[in-house]
C-alpha cells in the first residue's frame, strides 16, 4: 500500500470510530452529488455483475441534466424545464412533484435533516434555492442568489447543526442553516462557481474545497469561510474536488488533472490529458489509491493519487462527461470482489470498469447520451439521461 493508501485508511478508521466515512456514501441512500462529503463518488454498496434492468421511465419533452440523489427508498430529481420530482427508487412511481416558474434544474439536489423532518435543498438556474419537505414535496424555505446554480449541494453535518453549502454563478459560496435558509457566511471569488463544494477532515480541521472558473483551488475554513488559501491551477473549472487523505483531485478545462495537499496548499503533482484539446469536465471518484474520471476526448482515465502516473485509459463511444461512481462488485462464478467505476458516456453506453485494470465487466447500451453520471442506493444504480429517461439497475441474479 502506498502512503497515500495508508494515509485514506487512517482516515477511514478514525471516522468509521466517529460513526461514518466522511469519504464514502452509505450503501442505502446517495444524499448528495457526489455521494459524499468528500466529494469521492464511492459508496459502500456492493453489487453482483451483471446489473441487469430493475426499470426504466421516460419523461416525455423534456431532459435531465443533473445525477439522481437518494435516501429512504425516494429518488429525488429535478430537469430542465423546471419539474423537481420524487419517485419511487422500487419501481419509478410518483411520490410528488414541483413546477418552477422560468426556471429548469440544472444540478444536483442534496438531502438533509432540520430535528426530525428531513429536507431535500436544490438550486434552480435562476440563482433561487429550494428547501424541500422530502415526504411531501412542500416548500419550506428558499435562498436568492445573483446567478444560476450549476454545482448540488454539499451538506455539513457539525454540533451546531447541518450547513448547507451551495455555490453560485454570482461567484459565491453560501453556507446556510438547512433549519430555515439563514446565512451563516458567504465567500466571494473572482468567478463563477460551477461545482459543488467537497469537505476534506484533515488534521488542521475541516476545509471547504472550491475548484472554480477564476482558475484557482480554493481552501476555507468551513466554521467561517475564511479563504485558508487559492492554489493556482492555470485554468477554470467547474469540476468538483474528490478528497483522498489531505489531498484532492481534479480535472480542468485546460486538460490538465491536479493532485493538490490541502493542509500546505501545495500542488503534490499535474498530469496533462492523453489527448489535446479536450478537457475533464467529469468528476473524479476515488477507488483504492487511484482517482478515475472522464474525459470529453472519449476516455475514461486513472491516475495514481501518489504521483499522478497513468496506470490505465479506456477508450469510450462518446466523451465522457459524466462523473463516475465506484462500488463493490462481484462476478459471475465465485469471481472475487473488486472496486468498479460504473461509468456512462455522451453515446448512451453505460459500463462497469475494473477499478485496477480499465477492463469492462459489464457494458448497456441506452440510446440516449449521458451528462450526469450515476447514483448508488439500496441495490440499485440510478441514471438520469439527456433524453430525459431515468434508468434504474440492479444486481444480477
Amino acid at each position: 500500500m502506498t502512503a497515500v493508501g495508508t494515509a485514506l485508511l487512517a482516515v477511514t478508521l478514525a471516522a468509521v470510530a466517529l460513526g461514518g466515512d466522511p469519504n464514502v456514501a452509505p450503501a442505502d441512500a446517495w444524499p448528495m452529488a457526489r455521494g459524499c462529503l468528500g466529494g469521492t463518488g464511492r459508496s459502500a454498496a456492493e453489487f453482483a455483475l451483471p446489473l441487469v434492468e430493475a426499470w426504466h421511465r421516460e419523461f416525455d419533452g423534456t431532459a435531465f441534466g443533473a445525477v439522481p440523489v437518494i435516501a429512504d427508498g425516494v429518488v429525488y430529481l429535478g430537469d430542465l424545464d423546471g419539474t423537481f420530482r420524487a419517485v419511487s427508487l422500487a419501481d419509478g412511481t410518483d411520490r410528488w412533484s414541483f413546477t418552477a416558474k422560468d426556471a429548469g434544474f440544472t444540478s444536483a439536489a442534496a438531502i438533509g435533516s432540520a430535528g426530525e423532518a428531513r429536507l431535500v435543498v436544490v438550486g434552480d438556474d435562476g440563482g433561487l434555492v429550494r428547501a424541500f419537505n422530502a415526504a411531501t414535496g412542500d416548500v419550506c424555505w428558499t435562498y436568492e442568489t445573483e446567478g444560476e446554480i450549476s454545482g448540488g449541494p454539499t451538506i455539513l453535518e457539525t454540533s451546531e447543526g447541518s450547513r448547507v453549502l451551495i455555490g453560485s454563478q454570482d461567484a459565491s459560496l453560501s453556507c446556510l442553516a438547512i433549519a430555515d435558509g439563514t446565512l451563516l457566511w458567504k465567500h466571494a471569488i473572482a468567478d463563477q462557481i460551477r461545482c459543488s463544494p467537497t469537505v476534506a477532515r484533515t488534521s488542521a480541521g475541516d476545509r471547504v474545497l472550491l475548484a472554480g472558473c477564476d482558475g484557482k483551488l480554493h481552501v476555507l475554513d468551513a466554521a467561517t469561510g475564511a479563504e485558508k488559501a487559492a492554489v493556482p491551477i492555470e485554468g477554470p473549472t467547474g469540476t468538483t474536488p474528490a478528497v483522498l487523505g489531505d489531498r484532492v483531485f481534479f480535472g480542468t478545462e485546460g486538460g490538465v488533472f491536479f493532485g493538490i495537499d490541502v493542509v500546505t496548499g501545495m500542488e503534490a503533482w499535474r498530469a496533462a490529458a492523453a489527448a489535446s484539446g479536450q478537457s475533464y469536465r467529469s468528476s473524479a471518484a476515488i477507488a483504492d489509491d487511484l482517482a478515475i474520471v472522464g474525459f470529453r476526448g472519449k476516455a475514461v482515465e486513472a491516475f495514481s493519487a501518489a504521483d499522478g502516473s497513468r496506470p490505465w485509459r479506456r477508450p469510450m463511444r462518446g466523451r465522457v462527461e459524466a462523473s463516475p461512481a465506484v462500488v463493490v462488485a462481484t462476478g459471475p462464478n465465485g469471481t472475487p470482489a473488486r472496486s468498479v467505476a460504473i461509468v456512462a458516456d455522451a453515446s448512451g453506453r453505460i459500463a462497469a470498469l475494473d477499478a485496477a485494470s480499465g477492463d469492462p465487466a459489464w457494458e448497456f447500451d441506452a440510446g440516449g447520451g449521458f451528462s450526469a453520471g450515476a447514483a448508488v442506493a439500496a441495490g440499485r444504480v440510478v441514471l438520469a439521461s439527456d433524453d430525459g429517461i431515468l434508468w434504474c439497475f440492479r444486481s444480477g441474479d
